[in-house]
């Protein structure tokens, strides 16, 4: 049996339909985990691997995932899992001393 390759996207397709929706196939269990964890910087660096702008995506981003979220059909409403990502953004800690500051140049 061949490991599965996650950097397909068609992967989250057949698995995780609200990371295949998202433009950017954000890790969104991943993240969703780690905030109901209480662990709000460790889900903003995963948002900002696949988006540099979390915090800014999470006030303005169509939410083209929630649509997808499977609890939705078990739920009256998906996860609002754009919401989430704001959460994250807003109750980080600094993140800078994370952060890879050498120029590429």
């Amino acid at each position: 049996m061949k490991p599965t390759d996650i950097r397909d996207p068609e992967y989250f397709h057949k698995v995780v339909d609200c990371q295949y929706a998202c433009p950017a196939h954000t890790p969104v269990p991943e993240y969703i985990r780690l905030i109901a964890a209480g662990k709000y910087t460790e889900a903003y660096l995963i948002n900002w691997e696949s988006n540099v702008f979390p915090g800014v995506l999470g006030r303005t981003c169509d939410r083209p995932c929630e649509p997808a979220c499977r609890r939705g059909r078990v739920e009256e409403e998906p996860v609002a899992i754009c919401r989430l990502k704001r959460v994250a953004a807003d109750f980080k800690d600094d993140i800078n001393q994370r952060l890879d500051t050498r120029s590429t140049f």
